[in-house]
């Protein structure tokens, strides 16, 4: 007998591939209008490539057995799919925004930032899962997750605390930096918002920074990948801060200086869930 699980995972999967393989442009038609015809048939084909990884993280979840890889293959596609790309543009790696330019420019502004929001992040976070009953409702403090060589290494005989806390550390600003986000920010950024931006007009903000629409709708497409498989409001949250990466992707043409500030929210974060929760070094 086939498992319920399975059955409706294959059911959502051939509506996903029903409708990519319809000859339509999801949602952007009056966008592509905006665009030469050459500018709007390569828009749209990395559209469709943005759907299809975007509903098929969420669909990977709902499938047993597919869940505990489905970061590691989305990481896998969010880079190949750019980079293969960028090899037969005429733009290269540039076109992606695959480089350090602009990132000097940049670290003040991300300092600057990190600094602003630190604190009030810090209570805003122990509000929330106060109020969902994960841990105390205030107090928690910074602590590094224990992550998975720690235990290795103890179990080999390691018992320095200073060891396995840096070896924690590392481990945890490698996954967010290179695993998380380096393949969001080089996929939603460097290659989906350069195409979607051409089709409306820049608008000059404070600071060197430019607004466009295009922003906008590679921020919505990202949150909804987080969204899609847990389907809690909350998960939409990254739609802010995907707008700010747009807005430093928009001013430096890189991704350099949005992949560092994603990273630095995500491993704050995650030190602060384990400083109010378990699992600490």
């Amino acid at each position: 007998m086939v498992p319920r699980p399975l059955v409706q995972g294959c059911c959502q999967l051939n509506h996903y591939w029903g409708l990519l393989s319809l000859p339509q442009t999801f949602g952007i038609s009056r966008l592509l209008a905006r665009q030469t015809s050459e500018q709007a048939e390569d828009t749209l084909r990395v559209w469709r490539l943005a759907v299809f990884v975007t509903l098929a993280i969420g669909l990977s979840k709902h499938l047993p057995g597919v869940a505990a890889m489905a970061g590691l293959a989305a990481a896998a596609a969010q880079l190949y799919l750019p980079l293969r790309y960028a090899l037969s543009s005429s733009e290269g790696d540039d076109g992606i925004g695959y480089s350090f330019a602009g990132l000097r420019r940049d670290l003040p502004f991300i300092i600057g930032l990190l600094i602003i929001t630190g604190i009030p992040f810090w209570f805003l976070h122990d509000l929330w899962w106060g109020w969902l009953g994960v841990g105390q409702a205030s107090g928690s403090s910074l602590a590094v997750p224990q992550g998975d060589f720690s235990p290795w290494l103890t179990s080999l005989g390691f018992s320095s605390l200073d060891v396995l806390k840096s070896v924690a550390l590392l481990e945890l600003v490698a996954i967010h930096l290179l695993g998380v986000a380096l393949p969001e920010e080089l996929f939603y950024r460097g290659f989906l918002q350069p195409k979607l931006c051409q089709s409306f007009q820049d608008i000059e903000l404070p600071g060197g920074f430019r607004w466009n629409h295009g922003i906008a709708i590679a921020a919505a497409l990202f949150a909804l990948a987080h969204f899609l498989g847990d389907y809690n409001p909350a998960r939409l949250g990254p739609f802010i801060p995907a707008l700010i990466f747009g807005l430093m992707r928009r001013r430096s043409g890189s991704i350099a200086g949005a992949v560092l500030l994603h990273a630095a929210f995500n491993i704050y974060g995650a030190m602060l869930f384990a400083g109010l929760n378990y699992g600490l070094i």
